[in-house]
């Protein structure tokens, strides 16, 4: 699966594939109260936005508690990448390679969260530069499990790539339902919609899921990952 680019409308759903919540996590408890006096509390209310997609990053945040949404905007739709809670860090990547942001970040509850700007983070690697190598690490395991996503799609077949997908929704959104239309599913694996339209049929019949209008409802996970399996 080859990364679309950030102006193609696709890329947002390239970030929904290959993203999970593993991937924003914070650094330890110890490590974050250590930095917490230099970092700035912000008290969010719902609806707030901490950052927007495509602008210039200035800061790291840590979720003290509250919930956020990352949201990637294309010209005529919105689509939800992750919901973020408790003890989730974001922005980091963006921060450290000099990006701009691939997504805008918004409250979905009153949140509290720390804020570290650029500036402060370039100090914290002086101060602790034993603390700022694990969070090197965080952001390295990040891109290496990005990596091996894709890496796992190479060379399957397009029934096993729907199945690993539909997994990988369920997993990421500890939901039975798949909140995304057919023509989502193959925009975001990069296959014919009439394949995957195909492989929900026969998945269908089997009884392991039922297509909707706008959703896909898993029947029977345990049956779905039988399919990884063998």
């Amino acid at each position: 699966m080859q990364q679309p680019r950030p102006d193609n409308p696709e890329f947002g759903r390239w970030l929904r594939r290959t993203m999970t919540r593993e991937d924003f996590e914070a650094l330890p408890a110890d490590d974050v109260e250590a930095l917490r006096r230099f970092g700035v509390r912000k008290s969010l209310p719902a609806g707030a936005r901490l950052f927007r997609q495509g602008d210039r990053p200035e800061a790291i945040f840590i979720i003290e508690n509250g919930e956020v949404e990352l949201a990637y905007e294309a010209r005529y739709e919105r689509l939800t990448v992750m919901i973020l809670r408790d003890g989730s860090s974001l922005g980091d990547l963006p921060v450290m390679l000099g990006t701009p942001y691939s997504y805008t970040a918004v409250t979905r509850t009153p949140t509290t969260a720390l804020g570290f700007s650029t500036q402060t983070i370039e100090t914290l690697v002086e101060i602790h530069p034993h603390i700022c190598f694990r969070w090197l690490r965080l952001v390295s395991g990040r891109l290496e499990r990005a990596q091996r996503r894709l890496v796992e799609l190479a060379g399957k077949t397009a029934f096993e790539q729907v199945v690993h997908f539909l997994l990988h929704e369920v997993d990421e959104r500890n939901s039975p339902t798949v909140q995304l239309t057919q023509g989502e599913v193959a925009a975001t694996l990069g296959i014919g919609r009439q394949t995957v339209s195909r492989v929900l049929a026969q998945l269908d019949r089997q009884g392991v899921v039922k297509r909707a209008r706008g959703r896909i409802e898993i029947r029977s996970v345990d049956r779905l990952r039988d399919h990884v399996r063998h």
